[in-house]
């Protein structure tokens, strides 16, 4: 059985989801799989061993996660070996297109890692889990950019299918990836 690793950063949970989500689909394709949440550093770890890595994480103020950065900074040549693949998750990717706001274009030169796999994802609002003064400041963000402004609810904007593609791309990046996988990808 193949082995896969996710490590990922999430602020309010819709990065985790999509990892998990992401999970469950390599899953289906009979990859064991591992899920590391990098607020948990300790325990983070390496892509080495494995014969998929996936790496997400949250755009949070146009940035992506600093915990994730530090991974990518760590492992960048272990990952440059292994099949790997990075999504990235902002309301800008609600909108469509490869890399919003080229969020991955600075975030890859930055680390000097470019996947040959990526997606920019939607995420989420989730107002009823932000302070005051985030719930302000996204209110905000959400206003500029077409999105719901209405806090007395949570948004979602993931596209579940645009993950399962995600995931399947990934999956063809692995030799052993089944002729089928790889025609429907």
């Amino acid at each position: 059985m193949q082995r896969a690793l996710i490590v990922y950063a999430s602020s309010h949970g819709q990065t985790r989801e999509i990892a998990h989500r992401i999970a469950a689909r390599l899953r289906e394709c009979k990859f064991a799989v591992v899920i590391a949440d990098t607020s948990q550093p300790v325990h983070l770890p390496a892509p080495t061993g494995f014969d998929l890595v996936i790496v997400g994480s949250r755009i949070q103020f146009g940035r992506h996660s600093s915990s994730v950065i530090a991974y990518l900074h760590t492992y960048r040549q272990p990952l440059q070996a292994t099949a790997s693949a990075f999504f990235s998750v902002s309301m800008a990717a609600a909108n469509g297109g490869d890399d919003p706001n080229g969020y991955l274009t600075a975030m890859f030169d930055s680390v000097g890692w470019r996947p040959p796999v990526t997606a920019a994802i939607g995420g989420a609002l989730v107002y009823r889990q932000y302070n005051v003064l985030l719930r302000f400041i996204m209110k905000r963000i959400a206003k500029a950019g077409g999105h719901a402004t209405d806090t007395s609810r949570d948004h979602f904007y993931t596209d579940w299918s645009r993950v399962t593609d995600f995931a399947d791309r990934a999956v063809a990046l692995t030799v052993h990836a089944s002729p089928s996988l790889r025609a429907a990808t």
